[in-house]
C-alpha cells in the first residue's frame, strides 16, 4: 500500500514529465510563450508579485494559487503543455520551475561553452549553424 506522501511525489514525477515532454515537442516560439506564462504564474505564487486588483498578497496558499491560476496565466500554461487541472493544483508551481529550467538549460549550456572555449563568436557561429541544418519539427 503507497503512502500519501509516495502518491504526491509520484503525482508530481508524472505531471512534471508530461510537461516537459510536451514542451520539447513544441516550437521555440511555443516555448517561449509557455516560459512567460510560468513566469507570470510564479511571480505571484511566490508572492514576487501582488496578485491582480489587490493592494496585499492572498496570505492563504490555496486561494493564491487559485487566483494566480486564473489571473496570472496558470490556466494558458496548463492548456498549452496538455495538463488537465484543478485552479488549486498543488503540483502545478513546481511543474512550472521544471519548465523554467528546461527552457533556460540550452541558453546555460553555451554560455558555459563560450566561456569554457573562450571563443564565444565560435560557440554563437556552430549553434546558428546547427539550428539551420536541423529539420524542421513541422516536416514529420
Amino acid at each position: 500500500m503507497t503512502t500519501t506522501e509516495e502518491r504526491t511525489t509520484t503525482d508530481q514525477t508524472r505531471q512534471t514529465r508530461h510537461a516537459l515532454t510536451a514542451l520539447v515537442r513544441t516550437s521555440a516560439g511555443r516555448q517561449r510563450l509557455i516560459r512567460d506564462c510560468a513566469e507570470r504564474y510564479l511571480a505571484q505564487v511566490d508572492r514576487r508579485w501582488l496578485p491582480a486588483g489587490y493592494s496585499h498578497p492572498i496570505d492563504d496558499d490555496r486561494d493564491n494559487r487559485i487566483d494566480a491560476f486564473l489571473e496570472r496565466r496558470g490556466d494558458q500554461l496548463a492548456r498549452m503543455l496538455g495538463l488537465a487541472l484543478r485552479p488549486d493544483d498543488e503540483h502545478l508551481p513546481a511543474t512550472a520551475r521544471a519548465v523554467i529550467a528546461a527552457c533556460d538549460e540550452p541558453v546555460i549550456a553555451l554560455t558555459e561553452a563560450a566561456h569554457l572555449s573562450g571563443d564565444p563568436v565560435g560557440i554563437a557561429v556552430a549553434y546558428v549553424v546547427a539550428g539551420t541544418l536541423a529539420p524542421s519539427p513541422l516536416a514529420y
